[in-house]
């Protein structure tokens, strides 16, 4: 109903004048309607204020009364924009502007409805159990056991081990699953105690990043058990002859994490972040379960012998060698947490009688500040000079 009165019919809708009373001074120039098949008039005082040809007197009191006066002027509005370049430009300008922020709004629409039905896809596309733990980490459904059941003996099928290292690699989406995943053949996790929980080793880059949900158990121990636990169930068939070629990682036949190289030990490096007095016996506490199930690389003092094992511990950070490494509790009957010896103190020409004490009986590795030993390389010259070459 309401169109019709708003519509107006513009000076484009009418002809030009019929007839002028010359002795009125009133502005009431009548004009014809061409759209009528009845000759109407109209002044142009009524198409200024809104009102409609044929009208009657009690209508248009009526449109006075109850309609503002903007709407019934609104044909004047109209009619000045449509002959306005610039009103014109705007208008397109406008519309243009809420077709694009619509179509944005849809196309984010479709692009997360797709996102959502690729996590169960890639989950159902998963080759491995590693990559089905990853694609489905944090869903309601995820689950490391389920994972297992589907690949309880090929858990890392088609994973290439590379000799790759996982800095912080708790900072990972998925921890300890991201670098499997990669081939990495090292992880490192920074541990803290804390005095209200002595008997817990916390994971976390600085002490307020730590969380009572993120411990060294939670996030390596436990996983790592549970995957060679599987790798290493009792199998249905008899063992292999003694003259038989195996693949088998150790002398006592422990199966690794990948299923591609299971010799291939993994690199669990552990960075004491507090005091190592306190700190690393917790340590020791913390690894027994894995050692106890013989997945530890070991050295017997006794019979110096060193066994390799799936997983392979070495400590750092404030981890000291003497009081630690070279105590009993890591020594008796053998020693199980092997130290990251510094790579300055063995290329020295004088060595003295500690720097001679490191060894692969007590250390699986070296390693030292590139900054501290070579010095700063420089991004504009992307080399080392002679000298630092030299040392």
């Amino acid at each position: 109903m309401f169109p019709q009165f708003f519509r107006p019919r513009g000076p484009a809708a009418v002809e030009g004048p019929t007839q002028r009373d010359p002795g009125s001074t009133s502005n009431d120039t009548t004009f014809n309607d061409p759209r009528s098949s009845t000759r109407s008039s109209v002044s142009i005082a009524d198409v200024e204020t809104g009102f409609l040809p044929g009208e009657s007197t009690t209508r248009k009191e009526w449109k006075k009364a109850f309609l503002p006066s903007s709407l019934l002027a609104k044909h004047r509005r109209s009619s000045s924009s449509d002959s306005d370049p610039a009103e014109r430009a705007r208008r397109r300008l406008k519309w243009l502007t809420c077709t694009i922020i619509v179509l944005a709004i849809v196309l984010l629409g479709v692009t997360g409805a797709f996102l959502a039905l690729q996590i169960p896809r890639r989950a159902s596309q998963a080759k491995n159990g590693v990559e089905l733990i990853t694609s489905r980490w944090g869903l309601p459904s995820q689950s490391t056991q389920q994972a297992l059941t589907m690949w309880p003996t090929d858990f890392s099928r088609d994973i290439q081990p590379i000799a790759c290292h996982s800095h912080n690699d708790y900072w990972r989406r998925v921890p300890l699953y991201d670098a499997l995943a990669a081939g990495c053949t090292g992880v490192e996790a920074d541990i803290w105690t804390d005095a209200k929980s002595p008997d817990e080793l916390f994971v976390g880059h600085t002490r307020k990043s730590l969380t009572a949900s993120r411990t060294l158990e939670s996030l390596y121990i436990e996983p790592l058990l549970t995957i060679l636990n599987n790798a290493n169930a009792p199998s249905a068939f008899s063992d292999p002859p003694a003259n038989e070629t195996t693949v088998m990682s150790t002398p006592n036949h422990k199966t690794g994490i990948f299923s591609t190289s299971p010799s291939t030990s993994l690199t669990l490096l552990i960075d004491l972040k507090t005091d190592a007095a306190t700190t690393f016996p917790v340590l020791l506490t913390a690894l027994q379960p894995l050692l106890a199930a013989n997945y530890l690389t070991t050295y017997s003092p006794a019979s110096d012998s060193l066994v390799r094992g799936p997983i392979t511990v070495v400590a750092t950070g404030l981890t000291n060698f003497t009081t630690n490494i070279l105590s009993p509790a890591n020594t008796t009957p053998f020693r199980f947490v092997f130290f990251d010896a510094p790579l300055a103190a063995l290329s020295t020409l004088a060595p003295t009688a500690m720097d001679m004490a490191y060894n692969t009986t007590n250390s699986y590795y070296a390693s030292v500040s590139f900054k501290e030993a070579i010095g700063d390389v420089g991004w504009w010259r992307r080399e080392m000079s002679t000298m630092q070459a030299w040392e």
